[in-house]
């Protein structure tokens, strides 16, 4: 999808959010917006609910901080907002399919006022009043929501319209059972001291190639990558005190796709039984392990790192500073 097509959709969703005007996302503003959502939506007594409206956007913000938040001070800015939705981070991370999925959801419950598992024309027309988003968009019309036009909105209806709702460039994912194959992946830099230097001159020359993913790195590693290269890097604890155990377990989840460890084979290391438990994990998961910048540089140019529709070209442009 085109940013024409999503950039004037995510701005009217981020300053919904934002319901303080400070041009900042934190944790306050996301539960500032269920309790709008409550209040305009469910009767004083209905504690349940108000509580999964609480609990779900309470989720919500913790996953869009773990993927748009890039600096990790707590806040998102609409840049940041932005940023995260043009490169894919919302719609491939299954973490966030699965707290947007329950936000969707609880919305859905709290317009079926009278309980029967669909959603009026009456009943609907609430969600503007609730959601602050504009009356006129044309992604949320009743009429574009009932699909099959029978005068009541499914929940699987509902589901379908729902990137009106929320940072998604392409919601093709949300209705069916996983995310998109292709789209970004799970990266992890991770380098002994030795290599730190090797693996920031190679995330330098492949920039732009990493710029499509989402990264994540270990200790110092991840933080010099980020300053250095203005690469947005999820920072782990260091390996020795638990980040390469960190990285064993998003390998675990599915989280991770590609493991890049620049590893000394000359030098003795005291956590060598995390980075052996590592090595071994990513192995059993069958993913790709590259301990070299030859290997690294043969898997990040792979064509199952490609993203369909989006060319070498299209790649977003990463600023190095000076």
């Amino acid at each position: 999808m085109s940013s024409e097509a999503w950039l004037p959709r995510i701005t009217a969703i981020f300053r919904a959010y934002d319901l303080d005007r400070d041009g900042q996302l934190g944790r306050e503003d996301l539960i500032a917006y269920a309790a709008r959502v409550a209040e305009k939506l469910t009767v004083a007594d209905d504690t349940r609910r108000r509580t999964a409206l609480y609990d779900a956007y309470a989720e919500l913000w913790t996953q869009l901080a773990a993927v748009s938040d890039t600096d990790r001070g707590g806040r998102i800015s609409e840049q940041e907002f932005i940023a995260a939705t043009a490169r894919g981070a919302f719609d491939a991370d299954p973490h966030f399919r699965e707290s947007t999925l329950r936000a969707v959801d609880c919305l859905a419950d709290a317009l079926d006022r009278d309980g029967d598992g669909t959603i009026d024309a009456a009943e609907y027309e609430r969600i503007f009043g609730a959601t602050g988003l504009d009356g006129d968009t044309s992604g949320l019309a009743f009429e574009t929501v009932d699909a099959d036009g029978d005068g009541r909105i499914t929940r699987a209806e509902f589901r379908a319209a729902a990137v009106q709702l929320y940072p998604l460039a392409d919601a093709s994912w949300l209705t069916g059972d996983q995310a998109p194959a292709g789209g970004p992946l799970g990266i992890a830099l991770v380098a002994h001291d030795t290599r730190k230097a090797d693996l920031l001159a190679w995330t330098e020359r492949r920039s732009a190639e990493l710029g499509r993913h989402r990264l994540y790195g270990t200790g110092t590693t991840g933080t010099l990558i980020n300053r250095r290269l203005g690469l947005p890097v999820t920072p782990l604890r260091s390996g020795p005190l638990g980040g390469d155990q960190q990285i064993g377990a998003l390998v675990t989840s599915g989280d991770i796709g590609l493991l890049i460890f620049f590893y000394d084979p000359l030098s003795a290391h005291p956590h060598g039984d995390d980075v052996r438990a590592l090595i071994r994990l990513a192995a059993l998961a069958n993913i790709p392990i590259a301990l070299n910048s030859a290997t690294a540089d043969a898997l990040i140019t792979s064509a199952a790192l490609q993203i369909p529709g989006q060319s070498a070209a299209d790649a977003p442009t990463v600023s190095v500073p000076a």
